[in-house]
């Protein structure tokens, strides 16, 4: 049975996320190499490892069906600025307490 566009589409698309978060974690490695933290940089390889992996059996699973993969731009994802982030919770000014 052949698979859906959308989950076909998802899968690449998760190709693309898995390989993005493993340039993030060699740039993290090349970052502590260069402050001589080695054991730093060498888990962070272990995890850019670990998401080329993910990346593989997404790649894989589509391959073994007889999907196309299609290897999408890094540069279409762009990380979180700041803004768009969370805000951290304040301190209420009506608990009566100062904040810690």
């Amino acid at each position: 049975m052949a698979m859906s566009q959308a989950l076909r589409d998802a899968m690449n698309d998760q190709i693309r996320h898995e390989l993005y978060s493993a340039y993030l974690y060699l740039s993290m490695a090349a970052y502590f190499e260069a402050l001589h933290l080695p054991g730093f940089a060498h888990w962070m390889r272990v995890q850019a490892r670990e998401e080329v992996g993910h990346a593989m059996k997404f790649f894989d699973h589509l391959c073994d069906r007889g999907e196309r993969v299609v290897l999408q731009a890094l540069s279409s994802l762009r990380p979180i600025s700041p803004r768009r982030r969370r805000p951290s919770p304040r301190p209420s000014s009506t608990s009566g307490g100062s904040p810690v």
